[in-house]
């Protein structure tokens, strides 16, 4: 699913070799399972088409990874992973959803803007994103001026 859902950053000058190198670990996989913060999104008959990984950090619940199969994208299913994901954070009384994101893709930050996400600016980092932000530019991902962290308060 990953995969697939990656193939869209062939469309995007510069991103190309992200399309073949985003997949999450198993580890990054399982620190989301353990704690109950990864969810998949199926189709009526049981097709995965669809998943969000988070960990609870402090007082935020990070948003790790969101993935929707190229045949489901555009159809809100990322949207309602996100929902969801909010819904728990709120069970859990975390006060804030980060992630970390493109800054100029369509449907990254543009996406979670619409969802009442706010792009942070570095300063507004705290250590934590700061931290997210150097290691995930560590792994080489590219175009690192692109790269930005964003904040949903929750009230």
């Amino acid at each position: 699913m990953e995969i697939s859902a990656s193939k869209v950053f062939l469309t995007i000058e510069g991103l190309e070799t992200f399309a073949d190198d985003s997949c999450a670990t198993d580890e990054q996989h399982l620190s989301a399972i353990e704690p109950g913060t990864s969810w998949t999104a199926e189709t009526d008959d049981g097709q995965q088409v669809g998943f969000l990984a988070a960990i609870p950090e402090d007082t935020a619940l990070h948003i790790y990874e969101i993935s929707v199969h190229s045949d489901h994208q555009k159809l809100g299913v990322g949207k309602a992973l996100m929902e969801h994901a909010e819904a728990h954070a709120r069970v859990l009384g975390l006060s804030e959803m980060t992630l970390t994101t493109f800054r100029h893709v369509p449907w990254n930050a543009p996406f979670y803007e619409r969802l009442g996400f706010q792009i942070l600016k570095p300063k507004e980092c705290d250590g934590r994103l700061g931290s997210i932000l150097a290691e995930e530019l560590g792994r080489g991902l590219p175009m690192p001026e692109q790269r930005c962290a964003m904040r949903k308060t929750l009230t």
